[in-house]
């Protein structure tokens, strides 16, 4: 009998972008790569968060509407950054196309959905990952023993 090397299962997550009368506009299928995009997801928020500083600095210095909406703005692209993690170019952009660029709906919208299940469920994937990994490495240490 032949040694089998399987792939596992890759794991989706559907987002529904829905107009204020719920009827949905887009789905985007988000792949749950949790090797790939947990590293990606740790960058780029290290990237908003020292936006978030920077912002915050410009709000108190502002003196003007613009220069505000000026300190909005690097922070919905900090933002946009960040869902590019997770949704890839292309679904970035049709999410902030979707909210015509209102990065405060936007985050308050589409933040929990990264937060509450994104990263949750890659950590979670690693995990099992991880595990499976020991397992495997564990059987062949006992066949190996048992062999000699």
């Amino acid at each position: 009998m032949a040694y089998q090397a399987m792939r596992t299962k890759r794991v989706t997550e559907d987002f529904e972008l829905a107009d204020a009368d719920g009827n949905v506009k887009h789905v985007l299928h988000v792949n749950l790569d949790a090797d790939d995009m947990l590293p990606k997801i740790n960058k780029k928020y290290v990237e908003l968060t020292k936006a978030l500083a920077e912002t915050t600095e410009m709000k108190r210095k502002a003196d003007s509407n613009e220069e505000l909406d000026q300190a909005y703005d690097l922070l919905g692209r900090a933002t946009a950054a960040l869902y590019e993690a997770v949704f890839g170019k292309e679904d970035t952009e049709t999410i902030v196309a979707f909210y015509e660029s209102r990065y405060i709906e936007m985050c308050r919208e589409v933040t929990p959905f990264i937060t509450g299940v994104v990263i949750p469920r890659c950590i979670e994937i690693k995990n099992e990952n991880r595990k499976s990994i020991l397992e495997n490495y564990n059987k062949k240490q006992k066949t190996s023993l048992l062999k000699r």
